[in-house]
């Protein structure tokens, strides 16, 4: 177990304020270290991060990137609409799957403008042809960007589809009693890879279809081993839903037909309505993973734990931490996060006896460097969730702009307890959307550009593995069990 040295017992400290010490001899290479852990009671991730659910850090790119990286994405719901959060997970479960069971699909009196504005929308061209535009009838042809890529006049955008498509007659399928019912990926490897295919679809015996599965998907399953996917090959992502249970309920019936992995009951503090909602969703949509949040106190977990512990999955720990949060300095609510995870982490340990498991914690805040997700681990966290370190990626939703007084390309990032995030939905998340007086818990401000995740995510993970390479601790378990966590000096 962990040590926590004296000074620091009944104390409050940071990230900064502890360093964690070298005891043991390594005798493994850094590549060698797991960041294998528990996200939530049935999710494990390969790589411990998760991207926060706030408007300027995780929608459909964020999430995709998050989870092809072995992480995860939380969708923010400060959307004018519920359907447009929906949209957002719906990019991303059609992303990747071995096989796209409810595909897009178009008739024959579809035009060549309906390709184009589904490319726009998803990021693909290759769209089935039925009889109807449904998946309820017959497979009769298929559009790929092969058809269309030269067509751009206006005369060509009203082209019917039935003029483009390759007929039915002319297509390789695959059967569904031999693949789709065996969820065979490799049958249909062999089937793509022998006709050099670059989307096949799966008919049944009345030669309905009943999904796609494409080359590119196949891929990059081979491109991104660690990625987090459901049992059909899909990435795996969650939303954020309010703390409202009238809400959520609006928002958890959609959601369920999107595909959602789970939710997190998004709240700056767990207000009691959300045990409510965690018995409405176990009770009624056993298979989504519920997340509560956010508590900072042993306290606050030990009650929650004793209330609905059957129905929660994970707890998110932080209140008032985060770069854009005011919380604190506003509101002088919250506590130092490195000693809020310590001390709800021991709560967890504490309870899981009781429970039958240990609660997973995910560490919400104040991580702004590599070296903040290392001792977040050691103080017992099993994830972490970032905003402002993942803000300035070209993944982050807005805008890349050179502030010509900072002298750098820069992204703009916000609280969501900000007024200007108010305007939208998330003056929910502080219990405050029914009042004419909004006290605002977050602020704009802006953070620099750090390019593609695809390159800066590598190199984070790269870091926490050397940082416990060094410590002699091959995996996040170990790292809990022998960390050995002392005053910086700067106490």
């Amino acid at each position: 177990m962990a040590k926590l040295h004296p000074g620091l017992q009944n104390k409050e400290f940071w990230y900064q304020d502890i360093l964690l010490v070298c005891n043991q001899l390594p005798d493994f290479e850094r590549e060698e270290v797991d960041l294998t852990s528990q996200f939530s009671r049935n999710i494990k991730l390969k790589t411990p991060f998760v991207s926060s659910p706030m408007d300027t850090v995780t929608e459909a790119e964020m999430a995709i990137l998050m989870a092809l990286m072995g992480g995860i994405g939380v969708i923010h719901y400060n959307y004018a609409t519920i359907d447009e959060q929906m949209a957002e997970v719906e990019k991303v479960k059609r992303f990747e799957a071995a096989f796209v069971r409810k595909p897009i699909v178009l008739s024959p009196e579809n035009t060549v403008a309906d390709i184009y504005q589904i490319a726009q929308k998803y990021g693909f061209y290759s769209v089935p042809i039925t009889q109807d535009g449904t998946s309820k009838s017959k497979l009769v042809g298929i559009v790929t960007h092969r058809d269309v890529r030269y067509l751009e006049t206006k005369k060509e955008m009203t082209m019917p589809l039935a003029k483009i498509m390759t007929p039915k007659e002319k297509l390789i399928t695959g059967k569904k009693k031999d693949t789709l019912d065996k969820n065979d990926i490799r049958a249909v490897n062999k089937i793509i890879r022998k006709y050099n295919l670059d989307t096949l679809p799966i008919i049944d015996e009345n030669s309905r279809l009943v999904a796609i599965v494409t080359d590119s998907d196949l891929r990059k399953n081979e491109m991104y081993p660690l990625a987090t996917k459901d049992k059909n090959k899909q990435l795996k992502v969650l939303i954020a839903v309010e703390s409202r249970l009238i809400l959520a309920q609006e928002r958890l019936k959609k959601a369920i037909g999107a595909g959602v992995d789970g939710i997190v009951i998004d709240a700056s503090v767990v207000f009691r309505e959300q045990l409510e909602i965690a018995k409405y969703v176990k009770e009624n949509f056993p298979s989504l993973e519920v997340i509560l949040g956010n508590v900072d106190s042993g306290k606050m977990v030990t009650e929650i734990i004793k209330n609905v512990g059957k129905w929660v999955d994970g707890l998110r720990v932080g209140i008032g931490p985060g770069a854009a949060c005011i919380t604190q300095e506003y509101l002088g609510i919250g506590r130092a996060q490195a000693s809020a995870v310590w001390d709800c982490g021991q709560a967890t340990k504490k309870m899981a006896k009781k429970l039958g498991f240990q609660v997973p914690i995910i560490a919400d805040g104040s991580i702004r460097r590599p070296s903040d997700i290392t001792k977040a681990l050691a103080l017992g966290a099993q994830t972490v969730m970032m905003g402002s370190l993942l803000a300035g990626l070209e993944e982050s939703p807005g805008e890349v702009v050179f502030d010509e007084e900072l002298g750098y390309l820069i992204k703009n990032y916000r609280g969501m307890g900000s007024l200007e995030a108010m305007e939208k939905r998330s003056s929910v998340r502080y219990g405050i959307e029914k009042v004419k007086i909004k006290v605002p818990e977050g602020k704009v401000t802006k953070v620099g550009y750090k390019g593609s995740g695809y390159t800066f995510l590598p190199k984070l993970v790269a870091a926490v593995k050397q940082g416990m390479q060094k410590l002699g601790a091959k995996d996040i378990p170990t790292l809990q069990r022998i960390a050995e966590i002392r005053p910086s000096g700067l106490l």
